[in-house]
């Protein structure tokens, strides 16, 4: 019959067709990200090829690092296409044969709708497997989700804990600089503390040193004072001596005058106005003599009074610049520093500025200073 020649003849073209789709293959290696149906789009072939190269029961299914062959037959798509052409030649001609052949048709729908059914239970069992294999890349991107937040959580938690650990490091930095300051500002207090009670020994020890040699200055200034007191009555004693002695020398001379004044009036009148002369001499001379020595008496008391005020009468005192008893400049001595010259110096600093010891001795008492 003519329908099973048009069978036959579908059945050849397709195995033509299949025998026809022998090609070369390339292998490659599965990326992250690769799907079976970009493989085919990159390589100019079909899922189907794929599958069928590798036998793979899943075609939304492959694994990164898997090895696939892909057939490199540029005709594939072609190849697919002419089953299908044909196959749509064979339905013209069976629609025709139906037309004349009813029963025949009846026979082909009741074919055609088992073989409908079968790939309707196909198309059920790729859609359940494709459902299948997205839950599982679904699965997988799920458990590959929640690796990558663990890795996360990991990499944050391993952050926060380096990061709390240089908080810690820096917090541990900090408190120690603010204990070494805090040490520091106690060490300068104690230090200034320490410098404080250092200046007030120094100044209460210089504060004894100086009532110390107050007190030196005033027994010395005593007994300078008892010492020309005393040197003066002994002066007084003696100009007294000497005037008495004057006295009995002239009451002498005036009683050999007057016996003398019997033998020669006018020898006994000269001599006795030569002996008047002579007495008046005599007391002038006196009274000079008790001048010079009350003069010379109140000098030195003035002096020692000065130099038991400036140094005790200590020659070799030092006060800075200023050296010995009278407490002269340094400048003053030229180095020679002996007692005469310290003698010597100070007359001629005191006669030059002040005239004399007394007006020297006034003006101390006045400023505290000559």
């Amino acid at each position: 019959m003519k329908l099973n020649k048009v069978l036959v003849s579908a059945a050849a073209l397709s195995g033509i067709a299949a025998a026809g789709t022998a090609a070369n293959a390339d292998t490659v290696s599965v990326k992250a990200g690769d799907t079976v149906s970009e493989l085919a789009q990159k390589f100019n072939t079909t899922v189907e090829a794929i599958q069928k190269a590798n036998n793979l029961k899943n075609v939304n299914f492959i694994t990164v690092g898997e090895q696939l062959n892909i057939p490199t037959n540029d005709n594939a798509e072609q190849q697919v296409q002419q089953p299908q052409a044909n196959a749509a030649q064979v339905q013209q001609e069976q629609a025709a044969i139906a037309q004349q052949q009813a029963a025949q048709r009846q026979a082909q729908l009741a074919a055609q709708q088992k073989a409908a059914q079968a790939q309707a239970a196909l198309q059920a069992q790729q859609a359940a497997q494709a459902a299948a294999a997205q839950k599982q890349a679904e699965e997988q991107a799920a458990q590959q989700a929640a690796a990558q937040k663990a890795q996360q959580e990991a990499a944050a938690a391993q952050a926060a804990k380096e990061q709390q650990k240089k908080a810690e490091q820096a917090a541990q930095a900090q408190a120690a600089a603010q204990k070494q300051a805090e040490e520091q500002a106690a060490a300068k207090k104690a230090q200034e503390e320490a410098q404080q009670q250092a200046a007030a020994a120094q100044a209460a020890k210089e504060q004894q040193e100086k009532a110390a040699q107050q007190a030196q200055q005033a027994a010395a200034q005593k007994q300078a004072e008892e010492q020309a007191a005393a040197k003066k009555a002994q002066e007084a004693k003696e100009a007294a001596a000497a005037q008495a002695a004057a006295n009995a020398k002239a009451a002498q001379q005036r009683a050999a005058q007057q016996a003398q004044a019997q033998q020669q009036q006018q020898k006994q009148q000269v001599a006795q106005q030569n002996t008047q002369q002579q007495a008046a001499n005599n007391n002038q001379q006196s009274n000079n003599n008790n001048n010079n020595n009350n003069s010379n008496s109140s000098e030195a008391a003035a002096k020692a009074w000065i130099v038991a005020r400036e140094s005790g009468g200590n020659y070799n005192a030092r006060n800075g610049q200023y050296v010995g008893a009278y407490q002269l400049s340094a400048s003053y001595l030229h180095g020679d520093y002996s007692q005469a010259n310290q003698d010597r110096v100070a007359n001629q600093y005191v006669a030059s500025r002040y005239g004399n010891w007394v007006n020297a001795q006034k003006h101390w008492e006045q400023f505290g200073w000559y």
